[in-house]
């Protein structure tokens, strides 16, 4: 049995690998995942939100642009059709070095997990519903020589030994065995599917506090989230030098926004907009991206002069 701990670890691993990691509440200008209820009983929605920011000295906007890597087929399609009408997208993707480097199974176990969430649920990953061709798309992250090397030449190690091989000879083949019924059991019953989706759509949309993940080791999350943001910065700034009116978005998984909005600020930048997109609807109903209206003002007593709200 998995002790808490590790369990936490599993989950924060997961939740990082999906590209989610979230502030305290939605109304913080800081959070990019919510979970939103839908107006009937058991549905609701996983959003993610794009933040637009201005600087009054440059005639830039910069798109912070949320994005969870497996989600609905709809959601990506809406998701294509906003980073089209961007100038320029910078985006997301560990690219392979020069140097051979073998596969790690900690990272290949996250990995297999995200493959049996996707097919349990019904989803689609983020490289099937999105196009990596056109001509406005800039890649904009580390490579993998470079990302061994931030791990001090060892990325396992980041993980802080929560997936060791030992484990992953245990959970792999489980793993495998598993799938093929709890994919048939999801697919035949819409109502258990939609209580999975639910959970963990309610897990995920709070699975950390300002973009720290509970359980996980802090090298690992300082790698994979502050590292690689600082290199998506060296890109940015390099593309301000030459693009001078328009807009420029940063497509990279929600966990990563917390600290984009920060690094923004300090450049001067403020946000301007906030908008959020249902990326896993559950139970079939709609639910809109707007802010919940904030709740009507109670009467205060009568005063002796006249009847006054305030």
């Amino acid at each position: 049995m998995l002790r808490n701990s590790k369990l936490l670890s599993v989950f924060g691993a997961l939740a990082l690998s999906l590209g989610l990691a979230t502030s305290a509440t939605a109304q913080d200008a800081t959070a990019f995942t919510r979970f939103k209820a839908g107006d009937k009983e058991n549905t609701g929605a996983l959003q993610i939100a794009q933040a637009t920011y201005k600087n009054p000295n440059t005639g830039v906007e910069i798109i912070l642009y949320g994005v969870v890597h497996i989600a609905d087929k709809a959601y990506y399609k809406a998701v294509q059709k906003d980073l089209d009408s961007y100038d320029v997208v910078l985006w997301e993707g560990v690219k392979p070095g020069k140097k051979k480097v073998k596969p790690d199974e900690s990272m290949a176990g996250i990995g297999e997990m995200q493959k049996m969430m996707c097919e349990m649920l019904g989803l689609t990953f983020q490289k099937d519903g999105i196009s990596y061709k056109g001509d406005n798309l800039v890649w904009a992250d580390m490579d993998m020589d470079q990302l061994q090397e931030a791990f001090g030449g060892d990325a396992s190690k980041g993980l802080g030994g929560m997936m060791n091989p030992g484990m992953m000879k245990q959970l792999g083949p489980l793993l495998k065995m598993g799938k093929p019924l709890l994919k048939f059991l999801f697919k035949s019953n819409p109502a258990m599917r939609s209580r999975m989706k639910m959970q963990f759509a309610q897990q995920l949309a709070g699975a950390g506090n300002g973009g720290e993940m509970p359980g996980m080791d802090k090298k690992f999350q300082e790698v994979i989230l502050i590292k690689r943001n600082e290199v998506v910065m060296k890109f940015l700034n390099k593309q301000l030098k030459t693009t001078k009116k328009g807009k420029i978005a940063i497509f990279y998984g929600a966990a990563h926004m917390p600290d984009f909005h920060q690094r923004l600020a300090k450049m001067g930048y403020k946000q301007t907009k906030k908008e959020w997109k249902s990326a896993w609807t559950i139970g079939g109903a709609e639910v809109d991206g707007n802010d919940d209206p904030a709740p009507a003002p109670k009467a205060r007593p009568k005063t002796q002069s006249k009847k006054r709200w305030f």
